[in-house]
């Protein structure tokens, strides 16, 4: 996921909290639903009757949504079967390890901020232990643009003509952001609410291009600059066509303040969540204990009379469920027929699935000698450009000497660019040759231990087809369709059994966060099906708070 300007971390050394009020208010919990999962989670979502202890429940997609829900399946007493045929568990939270085992090249989610509470609430149990993520400015800091090159200290602003735009884009926003923080400090949230309507009405059929030039009357050239370069935290230029409530969504909701990496890797998250043992009956017992991981595809999914599920598998297997969460891409969904004539899902719900949008997203990791960035002062920790690489970030990792560096970070356009060269020697040393018109010396420690590189193109990976949503301008009305799916288990009319998770079904598309709430949902809402007693202030206590126009024709 890009990061968002870190608007006030540069205001002094030792102020980083984006857009932060003299008091660091938190706004929590997010804007869209406002609903706090902190209070349920540790706890079973409900009672279930004696009968349906046991029962079995599929989970397709192993993942952090499907792992949270089959965890929190388990703590209720039912048996999920997770059905992932990739041979490993974690999903786009994937920290794939060089041959010396300790340095890390994380090639979905790689840096999460505070605001991720039920991400922290699991990872605090797990123990993961966290550093702060090299963001710009937050380490030394070149910017390439136009064929020249900038120095940004860290803890300083970042230099001309980036600070100027910094503080145009900040006096924009900051205004918009105090209408819905200033009620929220006083617990008002019904103001709140009333005034995250106005902005939907107003915001939610505009693109970030468009809102962000209607709000800050930027000439062509300064667009182009915060295209490329963003105040320096990275181009926007593929964000462009992004809905500008989307992004701003992120801002309210300080998804992009005090970034963190974990020194073990992220996907240590959902590893531990499925060796985690949570009190069953009479002891604890794990999802490990219970082999619940199947290892094998779902390829087809039918609703069998009026109570069970039936699921063929990629080795010809056909089981049989009491209820389905369907925890995969968007993308995936309908390719396992969920937008087709015979789906099982309201006509709203396979119009969003066809239709949210997804950005592609590549990276190229490669591992280093030594951290050279660290003995060196002469070169920097980030590089930030308008060339191939866009993003490059030097790593450490504390349990290794050897250096970690993500030698080019790129999403949207930018990514799509580099899928040619599908050979990684071949696309890294185009890689390489670009850094080196940048900064010779950088280029000159880019040298591959033992010839490894790892790349990843997400819209190319089988089973992902993407790399996280990001919605179009108007798409916030299928968001609300898909995120709320899960109450059709209030509703004995609608309710079949079948229930979506995902980031892609989130309001917070990219973030591990969004998965794992909507895992949460999902299990809740098998419970509801099972006949079981909701926990007080649970998920299904959720409901629609605002109305979301849809798109608007251009045409």
């Amino acid at each position: 996921m890009p990061i968002i300007p870190n608007l006030s971390a540069h205001r002094s050394p030792t102020r980083m909290n984006a857009l932060a009020e003299e008091d660091d208010f938190v706004a929590w919990p997010y804007i869209d639903s406002l609903y706090d999962y902190t209070q349920v989670l540790g706890h079973p979502l409900a009672k279930l009757p004696l009968t349906e202890l046991g029962s079995r429940v599929a989970v397709i997609g192993g993942g952090a949504a499907g792992i949270v829900a089959a965890l929190e399946l388990l703590r209720m007493g039912l048996r999920p079967v997770i059905y992932e045929g990739s041979g490993r568990i974690g999903g786009r939270n994937w920290s794939k390890r060089f041959s010396d085992e300790q340095a890390i090249a994380e090639l979905g989610a790689m840096r999460v901020p505070p605001e991720n509470r039920v991400f922290f609430y699991y990872a605090n149990l797990l123990d993961m232990q966290t550093a702060p993520f090299p963001d710009p400015g937050k380490v030394q800091t070149t910017l390439f643009y136009k064929g020249r090159t900038y120095s940004w200290a860290p803890g300083t602003l970042p230099p001309a003509p980036f600070d100027a735009i910094q503080a145009t884009f900040e006096g924009f926003v900051t205004p918009l952001r105090n209408r819905l923080w200033d009620p929220w400090r006083r617990g008002d949230m019904a103001s709140v609410q009333k005034v995250w309507q106005e902005y939907i009405d107003k915001y939610s059929t505009m693109s970030f291009y468009e809102g962000v030039q209607q709000g800050t009357g930027w000439n062509q050239e300064q667009m182009t600059a915060f295209g490329a370069l963003g105040l320096g935290s990275g181009g926007f230029g593929p964000l462009f066509d992004i809905s500008f409530l989307d992004i701003f969504r992120l801002l309210i909701n300080q998804l992009e303040t005090n970034q963190e990496f974990f020194a073990g890797g992220i996907s240590t998250l959902t590893e531990g969540m499925y060796n985690m043992k949570v009190k069953v009956g009479a002891g604890p017992v794990s999802l490990a204990e219970i082999n619940a991981l199947h290892q094998a595809y779902a390829t087809t999914l039918e609703r069998q009379g009026d109570s069970h599920w039936q699921i063929t598998d990629s080795k010809g297997e056909t089981r049989s469920f009491e209820a389905v969460i369907l925890a995969t891409t968007t993308r995936e969904m309908e390719v396992i027929g969920m937008t087709l004539p015979s789906s099982p899902l309201p006509q709203d719900v396979q119009t969003a699935i066809r239709d949210l949008h997804m950005m592609e997203s590549s990276k190229l990791f490669i591992r280093t000698q030594t951290k050279f960035w660290k003995t060196d002062p002469s070169v920097p920790s980030n590089i930030q450009t308008d060339q191939l690489p866009r993003g490059v970030y030097c790593l450490d990792y504390p349990q290794t000497d050897y250096g970690v560096v993500l030698i080019s970070y790129t999403w949207g356009d930018d990514s799509s660019k580099l899928m040619a060269y599908r050979d990684a020697q071949q696309r890294f040393e185009l890689l390489r040759s670009v850094i080196a018109t940048i900064d010779p010396k950088f280029a000159s420690y880019l040298k591959p231990v033992g010839g490894e590189i790892i790349m990843v193109d997400w819209q190319l990976e089988p089973h992902y087809l993407g790399a996280f949503k990001l919605n179009l301008p108007g798409q916030e009305a299928e968001v609300q369709s898909v995120y709320y799916q899960f109450l059709t288990s209030l509703n004995a009319e609608t309710d079949n059994g079948l229930y979506l998770a995902g980031d892609g079904v989130s309001w917070t598309g990219g973030w591990t966060e969004g998965a794992l709430q909507t895992g949460i949902n999902a299990a809740a809402a098998v419970a509801q099906h099972l006949g079981g007693t909701p926990i007080p202030n649970g998920p299904l206590t959720q409901k629609p708070l605002y109305v979301y126009p849809p798109a608007v024709s251009k045409h």
